[in-house]
């Protein structure tokens, strides 16, 4: 029997906990004043990361794939291998040359029996005539890629009845010794060909890791590991307990070793997880978190509708508006990629529909995965081929919806605004989109530059569907009709040579968070939590920035300290690499009169030409704490 996630996975559920900390202070009216002369700097060690920070997530938004999820989901079925090989010419013809450069399988994947002498899978089924190899050298041959979607976890029933297959490196241990007998995944529902590994056996990590590398080998630069969630707990939001539950500490030593093993050459998409803890150990081990439930038949409701509220369990949020900006606090550059799932834009009722899910999908970071087929594309290829909308996945665009509070989105759905998205790139420009997810109220939405951004300048709007500029305006603005969307890209005008970079739209980890609970700061509100923590990682905030050259850079940070002492933080100037720029340094921050009370203060960092993470955190070695607005740097 093939696993229908059509039957299983209608709706579900996460954890999510509170990670936002307020800092307490007077209420006095805010006072501007600026720190002069320039900033103390001293050497200071690396801080402490909770994420995998990978050159993926560094890198800022998620691949663009094909998926097969169009063809084997309406029909509860693996894909033919003939059907394959059609899409993938479609996809070389139609779409390698806007960046879509991977073709991925996904699920019904219990009829792959045929494995390695190691118990790894030679092919997405046993019908298809040709091996993983072939298909990786077909795809290299017009320029693409091959995903896979497997979980190293899974260990094929056949393997396990073949006394010939032992694990890699390890030929004293058979496969079969790596499985408790009757401990299969989803029990009595996917024809109980697939066990779970017990991972607390012999030979169970090198398995794992085998795996990995087994696809690494084969030239497989993205790996979908599915039904986390039932690996950790057995337990299923909607049908109940589904298998054995094998526990938070096996799930988490799981995840590292995969994570290991994944290194800088393989992308980590984690599907269907739990997110206990706030996504702690997701976070710490993928570069990818599913955050709503899957795309299903598609259309407007799986988009949009559903279930709105948060649950303890996957899914949290069942549709990708909600789970984007419930887990907004974890996106950004080194922290996670939110993957909002699948788009079949041939499920929809109207192109206003198809824009709002491409726009939902760049603005939030997320991976842009096509799943409709040559088949069924029809006339609606072009909402996947626009070149300016592309151009801001391309750039890193990683936006955040406009934020109300400090306050998770689980515990106050009013806290953020899943209409009013907005992100900044590199060289300083902002993508901005505007949504009416209403379904019978055409409404006007309205982002204002100085009020939510921060820009007092104002910027010069494009339409990049209209591809139509729009001028220098101190606000995006557009009227929508029931379901209907905009997506612009603002640039603002470099006031002596001037980028600023607000914190509140920067990457925030380790329990730094968004608030603007004191007055004062500019834009939409300001980073707090940077201040000494008791877990093992640090509080930090990280811009991209993009310079012209390398050199030594001004850069002024806008901070509020009411400690009643100087503090430090460590900042470090890094590329996408992780190769270091400048730092890791303590940068002193003289205290103010007030947490109301904000000043500027002056120094220089090295950049270096392109891409840079300039991070700002409060270090194991550092004093006291901030509040921090912006930085800016003159270019």
């Amino acid at each position: 029997m093939n696993l229908s996630r059509r039957t299983l996975l209608t709706t579900g559920s996460a954890a999510t906990l509170a990670y936002a900390l307020g800092m307490a202070g007077s209420a006095q009216a805010a006072t501007a004043v600026t720190a002069r002369p320039g900033i103390p700097v001293t050497a200071a060690p690396p801080l402490r990361l909770a994420s995998r920070n990978s050159v993926f997530t560094r890198s800022g938004a998620g691949p663009r794939y094909w998926n097969i999820y169009g063809y084997s989901f309406p029909h509860n079925a693996p894909i033919p291998e003939n059907e394959w090989k059609a899409n993938i010419d479609w996809l070389a013809g139609n779409f390698a040359g806007f960046g879509y450069d991977i073709a991925c399988t996904d699920g019904w994947i219990e009829g792959s029996s045929r494995t390695t002498g190691n118990g790894y899978i030679t092919s997405y089924n046993d019908s298809w005539q040709h091996d993983w190899a072939y298909w990786a050298n077909y795809l290299a041959a017009r320029k693409m890629k091959l995903g896979v979607y497997y979980n190293p976890l899974w260990v094929h029933r056949a393997a396990v009845e073949d006394a010939s297959k032992t694990v890699l490196g390890r030929p004293d241990i058979k496969i079969a010794d790596l499985v408790v007998p009757g401990d299969f995944f989803a029990r009595d529902i996917g024809g109980n060909q697939l066990y779970w590994l017990d991972v607390t056996k012999s030979g169970a990590k090198e398995y794992v890791q085998g795996y990995v590398r087994y696809f690494k080998d084969l030239g497989v630069p993205y790996l979908r590991i599915d039904f986390l969630s039932w690996y950790e707990d057995g337990r299923d939001a909607n049908i109940g307990q589904v298998n054995a539950p094998h526990g938070r500490a096996n799930y988490e030593l799981a995840l590292s070793w995969i994570n290991e093993a994944a290194g800088e050459d393989m992308e980590v998409s984690l599907v269907m997880p739990h997110m206990f803890q706030d996504g702690s150990a997701e976070l710490a081990n993928g570069d990818l978190v599913r955050i709503n439930a899957d795309a299903d038949k598609g259309g407007w409701d799986r988009l949009s509708g559903m279930r709105q509220n948060w649950q303890d369990a996957w899914p949290n949020w069942a549709n990708p508006f909600c789970g984007f900006t419930g887990w907004s606090h974890r996106n950004g550059r080194g922290q996670l990629i939110l993957d909002g799932d699948f788009m079949r834009a041939s499920t929809f009722a109207s192109d206003e529909e198809r824009k709002t899910m491409m726009n939902l999908m760049v603005a939030a970071g997320s991976p842009l995965a096509i799943a409709d087929t040559y088949q069924q594309i029809g006339n609606n290829a072009w909402v996947y081929t626009n070149k300016e909308v592309l151009q801001l996945n391309a750039d890193g665009l990683v936006g955040k919806p406009l934020y109300r509070s400090a306050t998770p989105f689980s515990k106050d759905p009013g806290s953020r605004d899943t209409e009013r998205w907005a992100g900044q790139l590199p060289d300083g420009s902002w993508g901005v989109a505007l949504f009416n997810r209403s379904d019978t109220e055409t409404v006007t939405k309205t982002i204002d530059f100085a009020k939510d951004l921060g820009l007092a300048t104002g910027g010069n709007v494009r339409d990049l569907w209209e591809h139509r500029n729009l001028g220098m305006e101190s606000r995006a603005t557009a009227a929508l009709a029931p379901h209907a969307s905009a997506i612009f890209r603002v640039t603002p005008p470099k006031m002596h040579g001037t980028t600023r970079y607000p914190a509140a739209f920067a990457a925030w980890g380790g329990g730094a968070g968004f608030n603007n609970n004191h007055p004062g700061y500019d834009g939409n509100g300001f980073v707090d939590g940077l201040q000494a923590g008791s877990g093992s990682a640090d509080p930090l905030v990280t811009f991209a920035v993009q310079v012209p050259h390398r050199g030594s850079y001004a850069i002024r940070y806008r901070y509020a300290n009411a400690t009643g002492d100087t503090s430090t933080m460590t900042v470090t100037a890094e590329k996408a690499d992780r190769s270091t720029v400048d730092g890791p340094v303590h940068v002193s921050f003289p205290g103010l009169a007030t947490w109301d009370t904000w000043g500027v203060a002056d120094g220089a960092i090295t950049l270096d030409a392109g891409l840079n993470l300039v991070t700002i955190g409060r270090g194991a070695t550092d004093k006291g704490a901030i509040n921090l607005n912006w930085i800016e740097l003159d270019m």
